[in-house]
C-alpha cells in the first residue's frame, strides 16, 4: 500500500521559514543576556575553562566585589534621581502643551507641532557640541538640574507627537459634558484626559526611560565628578580598572547585570501596568 504523500502548502512554506528566522533572531538576541547572566556566577577559572556551559555552583562574590568597586548605591541615585525628574518633565510639559495643541489650536499650533516633532528625527549627536557648551556657559556642569533639562529637551518631541495624537482622537462630546459639569480647562486635562492617557504615559515612560537609563556620553561628558556619575559612565570606569587587574571578566559580567536589572524591572512594570488598563478596559 503506498502512503499518499502529503505535499506542503505555500503558505506553509512560507510559514516555516518566517518561523525559523524568528526563533533564529530570537536566539542571537537572547544569547548574549544568558551569556552574561550565567558567566557572572563564575568564579574566574571556571569562566575561562568554559564559558558558555551554566555554572555548576552560584557563586555570589561577584556581585559584592562589583557592588562595591563600582560605588552602585550611589551611581543608582544619581540615575535614578536623573531619570525620574526628566520623566517629570516629558510627562508634565509634554502632556500640557499636547491638550492645548490637539483641544485648543490656534494659529500656530500645527507649526509649532511640526517643530517639535522635527525634533524626532533629528540626530542626536549633531546637538552634542551646542549642548556641552551651554551646559559650561551656564555653569551647571556636575549639576543634576543639566541632564534633567536636556532629557527633557530632547526626548519634548516624542512627549508631544504620542499626547497629541491621543487627545485628538477623545470624543469633543467627552469635554463638553466635563464643561456642563463645571470642570474648567485645567480639571478636564486632569481629571479626564490624564486619567485616559494612562496607557500613553507608560508608553513614553518605557520608550524615552531606556534611552535616559542607558546614556553614557552627556552624563560622562557633564558629569566629571565622582560623587555625581551615573550607572554607565560608573561601569566604563569599572571595566577600565578590571583591564588592568588581568581583565576580571567575572566581575565585570557582574558589574553588567547589576546596572541592567533595574531597567529591566521598570520594563515589565510598565507592561503589566499597560496589560491591566487594558483588561480594564476591555471588561
Amino acid at each position: 500500500m503506498i502512503r499518499a504523500r502529503r505535499r506542503l502548502s505555500p503558505a506553509a512554506v512560507r510559514g516555516g521559514i518566517v518561523t525559523f528566522l524568528l526563533m533564529l533572531l530570537t536566539a542571537m538576541e537572547l544569547y548574549p543576556i544568558f551569556s552574561i547572566v550565567s558567566n557572572s556566577f563564575k568564579r574566574l577559572p571556571d569562566f575561562f575553562r568554559s564559558p558558555i556551559e551554566l555554572p555548576r555552583r552560584l557563586y555570589f562574590g561577584n556581585y559584592i566585589v562589583a557592588f562595591d568597586k563600582l560605588h552602585y548605591f550611589r551611581s543608582l541615585l544619581n540615575t535614578s534621581i536623573i531619570l525620574v525628574f526628566s520623566m517629570l518633565v516629558l510627562i508634565v510639559a509634554g502632556s500640557m502643551a499636547a491638550f492645548i495643541i490637539a483641544r485648543r489650536p490656534g494659529k500656530w499650533s500645527h507649526l509649532v507641532y511640526l517643530f517639535f516633532v522635527f525634533g524626532i528625527v533629528l540626530p542626536t549627536f549633531t546637538m552634542l557640541v551646542p549642548q556641552i557648551k551651554l551646559i559650561g556657559d551656564l555653569g551647571l556642569k556636575n549639576n543634576y538640574i543639566s541632564l534633567i533639562l536636556l532629557y527633557g529637551a530632547m526626548g519634548m518631541p516624542m512627549s508631544l507627537f504620542l499626547y497629541t495624537g491621543f487627545f485628538g482622537s477623545i470624543p469633543r462630546e467627552l469635554e463638553e459634558a466635563a464643561k456642563m459639569d463645571g470642570s474648567g480647562l485645567f480639571q478636564t486635562y486632569f481629571r479626564i484626559f490624564m486619567p485616559l492617557a494612562a496607557a500613553t504615559t507608560t508608553t513614553l515612560v518605557m520608550l524615552q526611560s531606556i534611552g535616559i537609563w542607558n546614556d553614557f556620553v552627556l552624563p560622562d561628558l557633564i558629569m566629571t565628578q565622582p560623587e555625581y556619575k551615573t550607572l554607565m559612565p560608573a561601569l566604563n570606569g569599572f571595566y577600565g580598572r578590571m583591564l588592568g587587574q588581568g581583565t576580571r571578566w567575572d566581575y565585570i559580567y557582574a558589574a553588567i547585570v547589576l546596572c541592567i536589572l533595574p531597567m529591566i524591572f521598570i520594563f515589565f512594570f510598565g507592561q503589566q501596568i499597560s496589560n491591566t488598563r487594558r483588561s480594564r478596559r476591555s471588561d
